[in-house]
């Protein structure tokens, strides 16, 4: 395939809070002049990268994020899913929300619920903070990516609405809703593929920057108690191995030093965007180095020379 421009892609993993890594890590590729030609996305990955490719202004975008995560809308919705759980003492509503698994509470709920979270409660809240914006018109080209609960498709939309794209890949199973689009429901794209890399590059990318910002499996924790626990932790670790072999692909792969922070900690803005901001900064020159390499095999975007590895796999576009 012929291309006229060299094209990098930006990946962002899912993560929740963790993911909000990538607020520290575009600002500081836009600084250091690291042109992104296409963002790909997943949950958190998809908002954050939605909302750049939408304003093209990452001072906008650290400003709505830190206004949404200390809005009330956000922080009512999440006590609304959360109802019937006690106070913890100092634990933030998402870490209470996770205690519904552990109380059982969560089962008598999925009984009359198909999410914890009612669908109109999360529009709302993607109309506070995304835009009904055709993605097709971006100032940087996008695309978001979810799973077809119904099939296991793997599902990248790169047209049509963004709220309802964004909406789309970030609807955690069971928690938020899933979203109709095409006769699909699409649920949160970190299930199939957290750090999209084959997307990017099937998009015509010749150099492609992956951030995984999810937990690592050293960071889980002791082992578990309950048998549970024991299960979520099995679920976890499955997820993890999955997503180390879908980022196999990228060109350079930065892994924020964001720490054992819980994917729940909303309130605790600071400490990723800055260890976004360090990964960048100490891994600027080797990014740079790498950049330089693949523009010279693919002799300045006139070609896609073959990678390592095998990125090719089944997958829709939207």
């Amino acid at each position: 395939m012929r291309q006229n421009r060299f094209k990098t892609a930006l990946v962002l993993s899912g993560g929740g809070s963790r993911a909000l890594a990538h607020l520290g890590v575009l600002d500081e590729l836009i600084k250091h002049g690291i042109h992104i030609d296409l963002i790909i996305g997943t949950s958190m990955g998809a908002i954050i990268g939605g909302l750049y490719a939408y304003h093209g202004d990452m001072a906008i975008v650290l400003r709505k994020m830190r206004a949404f995560l200390h809005s009330d809308l956000f922080v009512e919705t999440l006590a609304r899913a959360t109802s019937g759980v006690e106070d913890e003492g100092g634990k933030d509503l998402l870490e209470r929300f996770v205690g519904l698994f552990r109380k059982g509470i969560y089962y008598t709920y999925s009984i009359v619920k198909s999410a914890l979270v009612s669908e109109q409660a999360y529009l709302q809240i993607m109309s506070e903070l995304v835009p009904a914006h055709p993605i097709e018109k971006l100032r940087v080209p996008f695309a978001a990516v979810a799973m077809d609960i119904v099939s296991g498709e793997e599902v990248v939309m790169r047209t049509g609405c963004l709220r309802q794209s964004v909406a789309a890949s970030a609807a955690i199973p069971g928690v938020l809703p899933p979203v109709q689009r095409d006769g699909r429901h699409l649920v949160d794209g970190g299930w199939v593929d957290n750090v999209p890399v084959a997307p990017a590059i099937a998009m015509g990318a010749h150099f492609v920057i992956g951030i995984d910002a999810a937990l690592q499996i050293h960071e889980l924790g002791p082992l578990p108690s309950s048998a549970l626990d024991l299960l979520h932790r099995g679920n976890d670790i499955t997820r993890i191995v999955l997503s180390r072999e879908r980022r196999l692909c990228a060109d350079i792969l930065l892994v924020p030093p964001i720490g054992p922070m819980n994917w729940t900690d909303f309130q605790n803005l600071d400490q990723p965007v800055q260890a976004g901001r360090q990964t960048v900064l100490q891994n600027l020159a080797h990014l740079r180095k790498q950049n330089y390499r693949r523009r010279a095999r693919c002799l300045l975007g006139r070609c896609h020379p073959a990678r390592t590895g095998n990125w090719r796999r089944p997958m829709v576009f939207l």
